[in-house]
């Protein structure tokens, strides 16, 4: 079966040690309301940008404050805070070599 590539897709850019990554994301949860409830429950942390793009038409958009107020709708200071307060995880966050996690950057 081949996937429908003209339709809005999303995906988000994460941080763990100054390391910029995309985390893996099944190509059927690449929607925006699955976006918002893995960011909303912390699935998703320290969230740097989201993307809104169509592979078909060749369209990328940043939409990183619209999926943060729609995550955490209650944060009306939301533009003014760093992206390290998007999280009601941020004090149980751990150091990834902490966790037994090896850092790799691919060149």
């Amino acid at each position: 079966m081949r996937p429908n590539l003209d339709t809005s897709m999303f995906s988000v850019i994460c941080e763990i040690e100054n390391c910029l990554y995309t985390p893996e994301v099944e190509l059927a949860d690449m929607r925006r309301h699955k976006l918002v409830e893995d960011i909303r429950t912390g699935q998703l942390e320290q969230v740097r940008a989201v993307l809104e793009f169509n592979p078909v038409e060749g369209w990328c958009n940043d939409i990183t404050e619209d999926v943060m107020r729609t995550a955490f709708p209650g944060h009306d200071d939301l533009p003014d805070r760093s992206p390290e307060d998007w999280s009601d995880y941020e004090a149980e966050r751990v150091e990834c070599r902490r966790a037994g996690i090896t850092a790799r950057v691919a060149a």
